[in-house]
């Protein structure tokens, strides 16, 4: 109850400020709070490491800390997007790539949009949503249900259509694929522990990947794309080539290689916008990951099938 009172109290507050003085706000309290919060603070410094292993202590605790003011920003604007209308959203949000996002929207089959934590994907999605219709985008489910509730409600009021991660959140994908819609995952954590191990930054650890597995089975091609934020606050939506995978009778080899052609473009913006990836949990285990043999997630083996 009071994660939930307060997340609404902080909610109502700065979601009727003006941007600049919300971030004002924020950036102060969050420079605030961030000595406090021990764990989630060193599992982004451990995390940022494993990207910049040869930057100094110093340096990359810096960075971690303008990592944390960037997440801090990127909530205020969760919490203003419901208010704010399309010709805002536009002010806010400059698009790239855009044929990409065409040729994949051309295939008819509906589109499956990955992405790392980073920016404001919520930006992102509402803007999407605004011209393309509802789209789907599957989340992490949070406690208190209460405030899952609330948070979801929000996004519905972006034209999101919310799809709770768990085993059987692939049915919702493949009928919203169905319609012709966008998905949006996040596929830089591994949240049910059912994922496959992959090189990343030169170590092993487990990715999801239920996303290729559909895209194996729908036809639905995979488009990778990036929210990052600009100097001036503003948003810069990026979409790579679309991925139009065909099956092969070496299903395992299918599904690596798509997957390390994701990971290797996540790495490619990562290196490069590492003040922007907002990771709070540990992405590599302390224990080295054994490679095992490739099998389907469970949520993409319960809708795909055997």
């Amino acid at each position: 109850m009071i994660t939930y009172l307060g997340f609404r109290l902080i909610e109502g507050v700065l979601a009727r400020l003006p941007r600049r003085l919300a971030y004002a706000i924020g950036v102060v309290t969050s420079t605030l709070a961030f000595p406090l919060l021990a764990r989630q603070r060193k599992a982004l410094e451990s995390n940022l490491h494993h990207v910049l292993p040869a930057m100094p202590g110093p340096q990359l605790r810096k960075l971690a800390w303008r990592n944390w003011l960037n997440y801090t920003k990127a909530w205020i604007d969760f919490f203003k997007i419901p208010r704010m209308d399309r010709r805002k959203l536009g002010a806010l949000l400059s698009p790239m790539g855009l044929e990409n996002l065409d040729a994949a929207m051309a295939s008819g089959k509906g589109v499956i949009v990955v992405a790392p934590h980073m920016g404001s994907w919520e930006l992102a999605a509402a803007s999407w949503a605004a011209s393309f219709g509802e789209i789907g985008v599957m989340v992490e489910q949070i406690e208190p249900r209460r405030l899952f509730d609330h948070v979801s409600a929000l996004r519905s009021r972006m034209n999101i259509r919310v799809i709770p991660l768990s085993r059987t959140g692939a049915r919702d994908i493949m009928r919203m694929l169905k319609e012709r819609r966008m998905v949006v995952l996040a596929m830089d954590r591994d949240i049910l522990n059912t994922g496959q191990p992959f090189k990343f930054f030169g170590r092993l650890t487990t990715f999801p990947t239920g996303p290729v597995e559909i895209a194996l089975k729908t036809g639905a091609p995979i488009l990778p794309a990036f929210c990052i934020r600009d100097r001036n606050d503003a948003y810069i939506a990026i979409g790579e080539p679309p991925l139009f995978l065909t099956p092969s009778e070496d299903h395992r080899a299918d599904v690596r290689g798509a997957m390390e052609q994701i990971l290797a473009t996540f790495e490619r913006y990562i290196k490069r916008y590492p003040d922007q990836w907002h990771v709070l949990e540990p992405i590599w285990p302390e224990k080295p990951v054994v490679p095992a043999v490739t099998i389907p997630s469970p949520p993409a083996q319960a809708a795909v099938g055997d």
